[in-house]
């Protein structure tokens, strides 16, 4: 009887164990691939600013057709390097990146009569 009652002692230790490892284990696995995605996630968007300014140089192209140009050389980029694309992820960036330039060149005459409350 002592025997069995350590056994169950031994085995319940041993199972407590196996299942905080892993869970741990499992954690870290996902984390390690959420790292992964995040940092690939980055490389493309910091990629992405030189194929805008090239885009820009585009005289008489639509703004469409350079957003295309950039997600394909966005895409290129990707397999190049051995990244997993997301179109959807690259194309809202390019316009953030898009709009943020827009703002930060805009005439200062311009940005005034945003800023300005009309008066009652």
């Amino acid at each position: 009887m002592e025997n069995f009652e350590l056994i169950v002692s031994l085995a319940s230790a041993v199972l407590g164990l196996l299942v905080t490892t892993a869970t741990f284990l499992a954690k870290f696995i996902k984390n390690a691939k959420l790292k992964k995605v995040a940092q690939s996630t980055i490389e493309i968007c910091n990629a992405l600013i030189p194929f805008i300014e090239q885009a820009e140089s585009f005289a008489n192209y639509s703004g469409a057709e350079k957003k295309e140009f950039v997600i394909t050389k966005a895409n290129q980029y990707a397999v190049e390097h051995n990244i997993k694309f997301n179109e959807e992820l690259v194309s809202n960036e390019i316009e953030e990146l898009v709009k943020l330039s827009k703002d930060v060149n805009r005439r200062e005459k311009d940005k005034k009569k945003i800023f300005t409350i009309p008066a009652k």
